[in-house]
């Protein structure tokens, strides 16, 4: 998954998501801002559900929860179709085609 870049697209006490694999605190896991710091480079505290809590996180590697569930529902729904269309071909690989049938 790309991290997303951002400004200061986030706010102290704002839910977000890690979005790739940080010292501690594996992608996915939950957290909130705690502190929001910088002039040229914004950065963030954020205070993570693990209990681990990181300064100076930048913001390509978080995203808000919402974005997070939608990546998370997509794939889901591409795994589903991926598994559904590799049933769909094994049965139509069975099927005996008309005439095929000897007696």
């Amino acid at each position: 998954m790309a991290p997303r870049t951002t400004a200061s697209d986030y706010k102290r006490h704002q839910k977000i998501v890690a979005a790739t694999d940080l010292v501690g605190v594996p992608a996915g896991t939950r957290g909130r801002i705690m502190y929001v710091a910088g002039m040229t480079w914004i950065r963030y505290r954020v205070e993570f559900v693990n209990g681990v809590e990181i300064g100076n996180v930048d913001g390509a590697v978080i995203m808000p929860v919402a974005e997070w569930e939608q990546i998370e529902a997509d794939a889901a729904r591409a795994a589903r179709k991926v598994e559904n269309d590799r049933i769909a071909a094994e049965l139509r690989a069975k099927v005996v085609a008309p005439g095929s049938i000897s007696h």
